[in-house]
């Protein structure tokens, strides 16, 4: 790539966007800018609020309008803790004319709610971070949703955010500068392993456990595949092949509770995701999570998290300011 016609990024970022998942995908390009080719990268950071532009960690940003932003050859939109909940008519108007220029758009971390919303994935597959793809989901029910680290397709791109922000980056440096420069930035950051984008998120705490104990993994990984429809302990002990009383046993060495707890605690954790992600009300979240009514959600979340569902929707609408 020629060092007078560098590819050039555009970072949208969105208030209150991750830090660490922008930090990741910048310091890929600036990497191969230092350490590969000079001048194979370019970038700006450009919003359609007026700067600066606030992170989730309170770092702001000072950034360029979007009638400023050069002509980008890749638009990448960063989210963070807000995006589920933020439309812009300007930022809608701005990407729906560089799609007109077929050049890659996607999105980092919760960015795929933006991007979903304007109707960037239509017909692409996308992913977004674990912690809100229930919510994701329920919000795009017909798109192709993935829980991959990374999903790209054809011009469309997403990540689920954080460290695979660096990974999504290596792979458009492997199009432009080839396998020798990417092991170069790779090692620089003393990442080993360059992670495939069909590679999929570990979600709650189930591979921690991989190296002690087998069947305790697969039991996670079941419960996880299940909230919706909770499967019985015993059926879990009965697909893995090992008795109700071993597999109690596994939980109570391993995780200081019961098998029948730690399901639903689960269970809880995606009803509290849905409560602050989306508008569904509570008795579709009870369903959705495998509670008999909202009445039954509303008594175990109490116990959980001290407040009843509707409190703790109220609370988080008053610290965010929605």
């Amino acid at each position: 790539m020629p060092e007078n016609n560098p590819r050039h990024f555009a970072f949208v970022l969105i208030p209150r966007f991750t830090m660490l998942s922008l930090s990741c995908a910048l310091d890929g390009l600036r990497s191969a800018n230092v350490d590969c080719q000079p001048g194979s990268y370019s970038w700006e950071l450009v919003s359609a609020e007026p700067g600066p532009v606030i992170s989730s960690s309170e770092v702001p940003l000072a950034v360029a309008s979007l009638s400023e932003a050069k002509n980008p050859d890749v638009v990448v939109i960063c989210g963070g803790e807000r995006s589920h909940d933020y439309t812009n008519v300007n930022l809608t108007r701005w990407l729906h004319g560089q799609t007109k220029r077929n050049i890659p758009i996607g999105s980092l971390s919760d960015g795929a709610f933006v991007a979903a919303q304007v109707g960037l994935f239509n017909g692409h597959r996308s992913t977004i971070h674990w912690k809100c793809l229930d919510a994701y989901r329920e919000r795009f029910p017909n798109l192709d949703i993935h829980s991959s680290l990374m999903e790209i397709d054809r011009n469309r791109f997403s990540c689920a955010g954080g460290t695979p922000c660096l990974d999504l980056m290596l792979h458009f440096i492997l199009q432009d500068l080839g396998s020798e420069a990417v092991a170069k930035i790779a090692n620089n950051y003393f990442h080993d392993t360059i992670r495939e984008g069909g590679q999929t998120q570990h979600l709650a705490s189930a591979f921690r456990f991989a190296g002690h104990s087998q069947p305790l993994t697969q039991a996670l990984l079941l419960m996880e595949a299940n909230l919706e429809h909770p499967m019985q302990i015993i059926d879990i002990a009965n697909e893995l092949k090992i008795s109700h009383r071993q597999l109690d046993r596994l939980f109570r060495k391993f995780l200081q509770t019961s098998p029948a707890l730690y399901f639903r605690s689960l269970r809880l954790a995606r009803a509290a995701g849905l409560l602050s992600q989306t508008g569904l009300n509570i008795s579709e979240i009870a369903f959705g999570c495998g509670f008999q009514s909202s009445s039954h959600l509303g008594r175990y979340f109490k116990d959980q998290y001290g407040v009843t569902p509707s409190t703790y929707r109220k609370s988080l609408t008053l610290v965010r300011g929605i």
